[in-house]
């Protein structure tokens, strides 16, 4: 783990809470959201970069770099 990981991480964690809420909001406004939408897709996509991110973070020993 580096600090870059880690700020990388917690970057891409915010972004998905983001996206999440926004699909969440649509999801109880919407009630044809379940045939596709850009905010839920969007939060899919958000959360498969904050999987990758928190997978980097999970590799190799801890690092200042």
């Amino acid at each position: 783990m580096t600090l870059e990981t880690l700020n990388t991480a917690i970057a891409e964690a915010r972004r998905f809470i983001v996206r999440a809420e926004a699909a969440k909001c649509r999801i109880q406004k919407d009630e044809y959201w379940a045939m596709g939408c850009a905010e839920t897709a969007t939060a899919k996509r958000s959360s498969m970069d904050l999987t990758r991110a928190l997978a980097e973070l999970r590799k190799g020993g801890w690092s200042r770099d």
